[in-house]
């Protein structure tokens, strides 16, 4: 199933992306009196609801390559690096990525960033952080809550492939899927400065792509939408409760339901079940009546055991 023919009949990615977009410079417009540091571009999110939870939480992401790229030469990128050698720093450098700002060792983060402060103004100057697969796994706990939050921990990339430089152009091109464990998970699709047609390509590609990556593909996936870091969720695509068999002249979506040939219009009478007996309930005891502790049998016993003594004391 792919979802650009599917978003075509439901809600047109360019419809969405277009409206978007047009919230968004409306609201900047409406903000810009009182908010004078607010940003041109504005993060597009595309949300993706699942209909199960997940098993576990995936810390290393999954790649989704985007049509219109993300991160241009203005972007600002960090690199993380396992090993401070100045020799494998200096070969970084000279592939002359426009995009990498700020190159990081990881005995680096463990000295010169383990102060809050310092961690919180490095999330706050880049865009996006890539690091070394072979440490990824480790990142979480070495970089702290806040960029997590932010939705800002690392990017794998190999720093030991053949093609750095095309190695390094493929994850800028790029955005990244986290399977969390919830059942919403957003991903990063676009910027409101870009043209609709682009973002409408982006939202349309990555929701192919991402479906990929969820439990039972198209099946578990319950709705698409998108919005910026401060909308609200424009709706896309919703799962129906039955799989949809055609498409109406409207555009909507057509269920079919099977129907016998001696059905009727008017529905059937409910089958007359036969009336259960009725149990009969124990008489109530009567109030303050105890049960006596010597039974017919032991006093019966207790009497003549009494005649017996008193007849042999006679004799």
């Amino acid at each position: 199933m792919a979802l650009s023919r599917e978003l075509a009949t439901l809600t047109p990615p360019c419809l969405a992306s277009e409206s978007l977009i047009k919230h968004a410079r409306e609201k900047q417009e409406q903000d810009a009196p009182t908010n004078l540091l607010a940003d041109d571009a504005q993060l597009v999110y595309l949300i993706v609801g699942v209909k199960s939870v997940a098993a576990q939480m995936q810390h290393k992401p999954r790649r989704i390559p985007l049509k219109a790229p993300l991160y241009g030469e203005s972007s600002s990128v960090c690199l993380i690096t396992k090993s401070n050698d100045e020799a494998h720093v200096e070969k970084l450098r000279a592939l002359k990525v426009p995009q990498i700002k700020e190159i990081v060792s990881m005995a680096q983060l463990k000295t010169e960033y383990k102060a809050f402060e310092a961690r919180r103004l490095l999330l706050a100057t880049h865009d996006l952080f890539l690091a070394d697969d072979r440490i990824i796994n480790s990142l979480p706990a070495a970089l702290g809550v806040k960029f997590f939050k932010a939705k800002k921990l690392p990017a794998p990339v190999n720093l030991k492939a053949a093609n750095l430089r095309a190695e390094m152009d493929k994850a800028l091109s790029c955005t990244y899927f986290r399977q969390n464990k919830g059942t919403c998970n957003a991903i990063k699709v676009g910027l409101t400065t870009m043209p609709a047609a682009d973002l409408a390509d982006n939202i349309a590609s990555a929701a192919d792509l991402v479906a990929q990556h969820i439990p039972k593909g198209w099946d578990g996936i319950q709705s698409i939408g998108i919005k910026t870091g401060t909308s609200l969720t424009l709706p896309v695509y919703n799962a129906l409760p039955n799989a949809a068999t055609g498409i109406g002249a409207s555009g909507a979506t057509v269920e079919t339901v099977a129907l016998d040939a001696d059905a009727s219009d008017e529905p059937e009478a409910p089958e007359e079940k036969p009336a259960k007996k009725a149990k009969k309930q124990p008489a109530p005891k009567a109030k303050g009546a105890r049960k006596s502790p010597l039974t017919r049998t032991k006093a019966d016993s207790m009497v003549k055991a009494f005649a017996n003594k008193h007849s042999a004391a006679k004799v």
